[in-house]
């Protein structure tokens, strides 16, 4: 699953936002978003400092009036990090090994197999 931004989570107190992360928020997607935060910069001065800590995003100082750069900003991160994460189908891709894969190919084989005595038997 990838990550989304829960808006309907979103509280403000006294400028400083917070904000879910609905989906599996890994070390490695954590880390991603900090990269990415980092590389696009803070802001363009609607607001001072965002971080995410564990599954909530934190945004001191937001200014009034900026509420739609900031979401563009919390969106186009999250987007970023969804691209540069394998999903949910390509880690278990690369988790089943060789072994697994032979397994399943020989598990269909049997079965193709074994379908031959039931054709025989009809006739």
């Amino acid at each position: 699953m990838s990550l989304e931004i829960d808006w309907s989570s979103a509280e403000v107190h006294g400028g400083d936002v917070t904000v879910e992360l609905a989906g599996k928020v890994s070390k490695q997607s954590r880390e991603r978003f900090e990269a990415v935060r980092s590389l696009l910069g803070e802001s363009s001065g609607g607001w001072d400092e965002v971080k995410l800590v564990k599954r909530t995003i934190h945004v001191r100082g937001l200014r009034p009036g900026e509420e739609h750069e900031l979401r563009h900003f919390l969106d186009t991160v999250v987007v970023q990090v969804n691209a540069e994460l394998p999903s949910r189908d390509e880690e278990a891709e690369q988790a089943s090994g060789p072994s697994d894969r032979a397994a399943i190919a020989d598990a269909e084989m049997t079965a193709t197999l074994r379908s031959f005595a039931e054709q025989q038997a009809r006739r």
